[in-house]
């Protein structure tokens, strides 16, 4: 059941409640008894008999359940009135420890450690009271720490005092989770460690083979080294059985006590715990209070003025006590914490690199397949350029094309301008009536001649034939230019 759920019972004025569901209060005695040990030595500042009949004495065990009620009423299911009915309660048992109880040999040690004591018994009864509920927390422990310390001695108590508790007996199921992960933890290590041994061993007896063969000289020294050894022989073995009959008196041939086992097996368990790291920040400053040397404790206080009628007399004497009153929280982050923290942030940078790096090749890979793609493709099409030229060139062997500049000399004189013929026109015209009056000339001429009966003279037929030849040029010229 968890707490907060929990009905809290009438309160009884005659006699404490005991703890609830059904919680054995010997038990609780037992646990707070074992967490004062020692884990190495395995002892206490008193013999745990001692320790056990003060605890389960009447005064120290009404103060421990109705210290149990009052934090249950101050954190859960406050009740003022209950609350004040506890308070007086504690006071009365307090005074009456200190003025009637029984003296024993360690009623110093006993008071002086009264409020560590009752903090504990507190802290493991809410515990094995509420397993299911969660009570290791720096605020829960911390508030039974002072409101302790303050009710019996006045003052608050070192900062964090809790850390030293042995939680494998105050808080037994907790310590039975986090045993389990140890071991799991454990066997991860001997795994290793055995694995590692095993490769040790193997390079040690490969190195040993190695020497042994390069310091043998030959059969001579050997031989030399068995005669030797053979005449050392019976003294050796006198030497031996002096030495086993020497330590046979002392420690050799002994076997080892229990404490010595479990002393070395608290070691091993502090060397699986991790080791304490402190936070990772600036300590808090010390504040400056002033104490009363005479000051009293709260419990005698209203002890005196309710039950008795003595007065106070004499004065306070204060002094300046500076002490650590604010605690570092515990979201701080300690050293370990920041290590780990920036190993990972380490490791998530390095992983990061190498994807940007491994998606950084890829996209070059894919840039440089694409380039070759395109250079091949280009390649291709000049491959086929080249070829359908030579395809050409064969055709053209094979037969003569008709010559291009023909054509185009064909097209640009058909593309003559108009006045070009038109002056072609007019001059073959010209030629055409000179030719005609030519023709008309020399017939009349000839005609005249005969007429007359004169004979044709041989200049005369050389005059009309250049003039002849004159108008056959000119033509000709005026046709080659038109065409």
């Amino acid at each position: 059941m968890l707490v907060e759920l929990y009905q809290y019972p009438q309160f009884n004025s005659a006699v404490p409640n005991r703890l609830p569901n059904g919680v054995n209060f010997c038990d609780m005695v037992g646990n707070v008894v074992r967490a004062e040990r020692n884990r190495l030595s395995g002892k206490s500042f008193c013999s745990d008999k001692e320790l056990e009949k003060f605890l389960s004495s009447p005064s120290p065990r009404a103060m421990w359940l109705d210290s149990f009620w009052w934090i249950f009423h101050e954190r859960y299911q406050p009740n003022k009135e209950v609350q004040n009915k506890l308070f007086d309660r504690i006071s009365q048992n307090y005074a009456s420890l200190l003025l009637h109880e029984f003296k024993s040999h360690y009623e110093e040690a006993l008071l002086k450690r009264l409020p560590s004591l009752l903090s504990k018994a507190v802290y493991t009864s809410f515990c094995c009271c509420f397993p299911q509920s969660w009570f290791n927390t720096h605020e829960f422990k911390s508030d039974i720490c002072n409101t302790m310390s303050l009710w019996i001695s006045g003052i608050y108590p070192c900062l964090q005092s809790y850390n030293s508790w042995d939680y494998s007996e105050l808080d037994p199921e907790r310590f039975r989770r986090e045993k389990i992960i140890l071991q799991r933890r454990l066997l991860k290590k001997r795994e290793f460690s055995l694995f590692t041994s095993k490769r040790c061993i193997s390079q040690m007896s490969i190195q040993n083979k190695k020497i042994h063969c390069l310091k043998s000289p030959g059969i001579s020294s050997t031989t030399e080294k068995d005669s030797l050894a053979k005449k050392s022989l019976p003294d050796s073995s006198q030497t031996q059985n002096v030495t086993k009959e020497y330590h046979g008196q002392t420690l050799v041939f002994r076997k080892a006590a229990k404490q010595v086992k479990r002393i070395s097996q608290a070691r091993e368990y502090e060397n699986m715990l991790p080791k304490q790291s402190y936070p990772a920040c600036k300590s808090p400053e010390l504040t400056s209070n002033f104490f009363n040397i005479y000051g009293k404790s709260p419990l005698i206080v209203h002890f005196l003025q309710n039950y008795a009628s003595l007065q106070q007399h004499g004065k306070d004497v204060l002094i300046v006590r500076r002490e650590k009153t604010k605690s570092i929280p515990e979201s701080v982050l300690t050293y370990a914490e920041v290590i780990d923290l920036t190993l990972s942030n380490m490791k998530k940078r390095k992983e990061n690199f190498h994807q940007l790096n491994r998606l950084h090749w890829n996209e070059w890979k894919y840039f440089d397949e694409y380039l070759k793609g395109l250079q091949e493709n280009f390649l291709r099409d000049v491959k086929n350029v080249d070829q359908r030229a030579l395809e050409k060139k064969k055709a053209n062997h094979m037969f003569i094309q008709p010559s291009s500049f023909l054509e185009e000399s064909f097209d640009k004189k058909r593309r003559g301008s108009h006045e070009r013929e038109t002056a072609f026109l007019s001059r073959t015209g010209k030629l055409l009536q000179e030719a005609r009056s030519f023709d008309i000339s020399t017939s009349k001429m000839i005609q005249t001649l005969k007429k007359k009966g004169r004979p044709v003279l041989g200049l005369e037929l050389k005059e009309l034939f250049a003039q002849i030849l004159i108008i056959a040029s000119t033509s000709t010229d005026a046709l080659s230019n038109v065409s």
